[in-house]
Formats: C-alpha cells, structure tokens, sequence
C-alpha cells in the first residue's frame, strides 16, 4: 500500500479502450510491433495513445492507479509481477515509464464492503441491474451484488484505505458501474474502444489536464 501526499494527483486508469482501440489492432503499426515482438505484451499499447497519458501524467505530477484487467500484471504496491504470464508486464511498465506514466498501485477485486456512506447514483444502478439477467443469489439482492464487485467501489475502496483526500480522475471506456457513484461521475473521462477516433486523445487530455489542475467546478 502507498502513503499518498494530500498534494499527490492520482489517475484511475484503465488500459483496453484506453490504450489501445478496435482499428489499433487493424493497423499497419499494430502488426510492425507484433511482428518484432510477438511474446511482449506492450505491443499491444498505441503509442499515440499513450503519448496523451503520459503527457497529463507528467504535467501534472500525476500516478497512476490501475484499474483494468491488466492490474494482475502488478502488485499493490506498484512493483511488476515476475511470476508465470506476468513476466511480460515488465516491458510494459518500463514502455509506461519511458512516457512519464508511473503505477504505483492497483485496484482489489472481489467482494468489497466500504466503510464510509458515499453518494450513489440510484437510477444508473437500476439501469444497470434492470440490464442484468437474474443472479439467482440468495440472501443478497441484485443491487447489492452489483455494488460489492463493480469496478466504482473497487475504485472508491482504493481511496478509503489510503485515506487519499487529493485530487483524482477516472479514464475508462466502459463507465456505467463507475457512475455509480456521483463524485466518481464528476471526475470521469470517457474515451472509446470503437469511435473512428479512439482511444485517450487531445481532447480527453485536456479535460484530464482541467480536472486535475483546477477540479471539479
């Protein structure tokens, strides 16, 4: 576990839709660095994409807490994972470092219970639910299923047990059970794993760049 400073900026990051696109992987650069390096999962990065991180990252001082399926890569503290398929992640936080984007942390997974009341969403929880197809769970409802394990509480259990209180944004592509949660909503930036221009981009680096400068107005 990190020591966040008040004065730390942190970024709650995720990768596919992020890092990466559907026409990143129908591309000519995509194949060149698959090609050269087909066992590095770094090849998978789109380094215009991670040019725009990198760039927000470094002017704002800020870290980087990853949130996506390729945590698994790295420990809670930040270091890399040097056992079995997550040997490659090594190239990949170095390929991170080299742009400015630091981890230092990753989000749990599994069942989560928060200790502090925040303010929730209830009727994108109810679209989210209504979406869902019966659980069959007994003793729990769907509702509170769905808030133990979805990926706003594993981002808001991040904060309550490092007591973070700075700044923060949240970058994914798929967001509808991060909006759960009203101050997750209010610091969030969309970006797209299908829109022609995908990926993190000028444009969501500079409402990253005001979020993390100026805050939530």
């Amino acid at each position: 576990m990190i020591r966040p400073k008040r004065k730390d900026k942190i970024i709650f990051l995720d990768v596919d839709g992020v890092m990466d696109s559907i026409h990143f992987f129908k591309s000519k650069a995509y194949h060149k660095q698959k090609l050269h390096h087909a066992d590095d999962q770094s090849n998978m990065i789109n380094r215009r994409n991670l040019f725009w991180v990198g760039l927000l990252c470094r002017m704002t001082r800020a870290k980087v807490v990853l949130t996506s399926t390729w945590k698994y890569g790295w420990n809670e503290d930040g270091s890399v994972k040097e056992l079995g398929e997550c040997h490659n992640m090594k190239m990949t936080d170095k390929l991170f470092r080299r742009y400015g984007v630091k981890v230092v942390s990753i989000t749990r997974k599994g069942e989560l219970h928060l200790k502090k009341s925040w303010n929730l969403d209830e009727a994108a929880i109810k679209e989210w639910c209504d979406r869902q197809k019966p659980s069959g769970l007994e003793g729990c409802s769907q509702r509170d299923f769905t808030l133990k394990y979805c990926r706003g509480t594993q981002i808001i259990d991040w904060i309550e047990r490092n007591n973070y209180n700075g700044k923060y944004i949240v970058i994914d592509d798929d967001y509808q059970d991060i909006i759960f949660y009203k101050d997750l909503a209010e610091r969030l930036v969309v970006t797209s794993y299908y829109d022609e221009y995908d990926g993190f981009r000028f444009k969501h680096f500079l409402k990253g760049l005001r979020l993390l400068l100026w805050g939530i107005k």
